[in-house]
């Protein structure tokens, strides 16, 4: 969704990242840096600000670096609180993290394991964060990357092939095409998720050269843009607070809402 960009200064501890590439990004350092434990969901812009203020008092999601540091001398678990709208829902998404160390959040959250195949962050029903092997050719070494989900990537794929073996003389057809190939380039470019954007787009100009006469060509893209992971992850020179962002989606509802509604 579109955030504000004119900021007010807020007064929640919570930062709202710049864009939802930024998001993930976050997500992504954060359980590199050891915050493996995780859990997550979606909640109502209302209940946002009381739900992250109570993340606050049991588990010290608003500790400031020196807080973190201390906790962690002495064994004790530190935790993070991320949140991002829920694309145009007017809902926000919430991941709670933590790393390993003694603390509450261990005995009242059931928290899943990011390292383990099977209970893995997640970005909803669309991407993954997965620890891959990189091939020799790109780099080599492990590293933390997202992906697409098994299912998302399956309906993407049942897509391409259904829409690239479309007959390309039906404009209809030719604009569900160009519309399904704008969506995966504008998918956020991490390394595991650009090398699922390539399979498709190969699997698409492949049956598209099966199925059509040569005459006929569609201009599949040579290539998937890099991330340039240099990007600022948050406003400047302030960044949007939670609560600024919860007012926002309030004034955009009232806004969405029919006159008779609102009482005019």
């Amino acid at each position: 969704m579109l955030l504000p960009k004119l900021i007010p200064t807020g007064s929640s501890y919570v930062r709202i990242p710049i864009s939802k590439r930024a998001a993930m990004r976050i997500l992504l350092e954060t359980v590199q840096r050891g915050s493996r434990f995780w859990t997550g969901g979606v909640i109502a812009a209302g209940k946002a600000l009381a739900f992250a203020d109570k993340m606050a008092t049991l588990y010290g999601t608003d500790r400031n670096q020196g807080q973190r540091a201390y906790a962690k001398q002495n064994g004790k678990a530190n935790t993070t609180l991320l949140m991002y709208p829920d694309d145009d829902s007017g809902d926000i998404r919430y991941w709670l993290l933590a790393t390993a160390g003694d603390g509450l959040i261990h005995e009242r959250e059931k928290l899943l394991d990011a390292h383990h195949s099977r209970q893995l962050l997640m970005w909803s029903d669309q991407y993954q964060l997965q620890h891959v092997q990189r091939p020799a050719e790109h780099g080599g070494g492990r590293s933390w990357t997202w992906s697409l989900t098994e299912s998302r990537y399956a309906f993407l794929e049942a897509s391409i092939r259904r829409h690239a073996a479309a007959s390309g003389r039906m404009p209809e057809r030719t604009d569900d095409l160009d519309a399904l190939v704008a969506a995966i380039m504008r998918m956020p470019g991490f390394y595991g998720i650009r090398q699922q954007q390539m399979e498709l787009l190969r699997l698409g100009h492949h049956i598209w050269q099966r199925t059509h006469d040569a005459t006929l060509a569609y201009p599949w893209p040579e290539r998937v843009p890099y991330l340039d992971k240099r990007f600022a992850c948050y406003h400047t020179p302030e960044p949007l607070r939670l609560d600024v962002l919860v007012k926002h989606l309030s004034l955009r509802r009232d806004r969405e809402l029919p006159s008779d509604l609102l009482g005019t």
